[in-house]
């Protein structure tokens, strides 16, 4: 009984010491009536504003920063939430989003994901030929891109060649697909060794010999095998 009478002052206590502090931060003017929110890219302003309506003209002083950022990390795209207010009338949301770095294709649908391979969020590809990210296929594909997608920068690839999809073979190496038909199946112990010996051969031959070949098998680093249409 004595426990139960505590836990029910206390709960009076608070919810009092709440309505003061609130009486005092409207009559000197501390409520909530602004604010400031950066680092938005792929999340939408409506989103954020929309989880914020509920607390304003609320105490500066009450405002539940844990709830506020619990509700607004509800969006996939959310990493990291920094809140602080100006103890007058200002929040100042700082939101740090995922990176996608590229585009994981599974179950007939779409996903971006980071650096890390996390799935930030399914999209929806309307165009293929027209995207800034690349398209990995094949189990844990996404878990491995980043190796392989630094490999290709170091090399300009994707301005040199246009890149399908990038497909990764029983979870140990890769094919690039390119979108003239054509497959470049890399080894499974160096791909970057092996993107090297392909530009290096797309340099020897001419237009037509280029047009004839609808795979490079890689895989050996010392004898690249060129696999023709009519093979």
């Amino acid at each position: 009984m004595f426990s139960y009478l505590l836990y029910f002052n206390k709960n009076n206590i608070i919810e009092i010491s709440k309505n003061i502090i609130q009486s005092f931060s409207e009559k000197f003017e501390y409520q909530l009536t602004k604010f400031d929110i950066s680092g938005l890219e792929k999340i939408e302003l409506k989103f954020v504003e929309e989880k914020l309506q509920k607390y304003m003209q609320s105490s500066i002083f009450l405002l539940p920063l844990d709830q506020i950022n619990d509700s607004i990390k509800e969006n996939n795209w959310v990493k990291e939430i920094y809140l602080n207010t100006n103890y007058k009338d200002t929040l100042f949301i700082r939101i740090e989003e995922y990176k996608p770095i590229g585009i994981y294709f599974f179950n007939e649908k779409y996903f971006v994901f980071d650096e890390n391979g996390k799935i930030i969020d399914q999209i929806y590809i309307t165009n293929l030929t027209d995207k800034s990210l690349l398209i990995f296929k094949g189990n844990s594909s996404n878990l491995n891109a980043n190796s392989l997608i630094n490999i290709l920068k170091n090399y300009d690839f994707k301005k040199k060649f246009q890149i399908e999809s990038l497909e990764f073979i029983n979870k140990r190496r890769w094919d690039i697909n390119l979108y003239s038909d054509v497959k470049l199946m890399l080894s499974e112990e160096d791909p970057n060794k092996s993107i090297q010996n392909f530009i290096i051969i797309q340099n020897k031959l001419s237009e037509t010999d280029i047009n004839n070949i609808k795979a490079y098998d890689l895989r050996n680093l010392k004898k690249t095998i060129l696999i023709n249409l009519n093979d």
